[in-house]
């Protein structure tokens, strides 16, 4: 009886040089991939003073961060009422987000936007209208 003869494919043979060239290119797409090892250096609860046009405010924040995207819920210092954020986003050291509030029977959107450094934020707000300031120290 007779058998076929079975040839195996030749192994690729990497010379030298190109090997070198993988290892690199292999290294520099490991160093370029985003890695969110500080996914949560927003999360967790903030205190939050502001102040627009002459009306001054507290809050406790309570972010949450995925990624590039902050979601959670800001409470009044004195009412303790919620204020879930419709969009947040942190981009470095660039935090923002918004929630819905009202003053009297009037609603609107407060927006947040400001630099993170060493656990605080400080940034402006903006409001219709109006604008101010705020400053935000993480809790521990």
């Amino acid at each position: 009886m007779c058998r076929p003869l079975i040839r195996q494919a030749p192994r690729p043979v990497l010379n030298p040089i190109m090997r070198t060239q993988l290892f690199s290119a292999l290294a520099v797409l490991a160093l370029a991939t985003p890695t969110f090892a500080a996914d949560d250096a927003v999360t967790g609860a903030w205190r939050v003073h502001g102040k627009v046009s002459a009306f001054a405010f507290d809050l406790t924040c309570r972010f949450e961060q995925k990624g590039h995207s902050l979601g959670g819920t800001c409470y009044d210092g004195g009412t303790n009422k919620p204020h879930p954020l419709t969009r947040g986003e942190v981009a470095g050291d660039h935090v923002s987000w918004t929630y819905q509030s009202s003053y009297l029977l009037n609603k609107f959107d407060a927006s947040y936007s400001g630099t993170m450094s060493n656990g605080s934020i400080m940034g402006g707000i903006t409001v219709p209208g109006h604008q101010g300031n705020f400053t935000a120290e993480k809790q521990p």
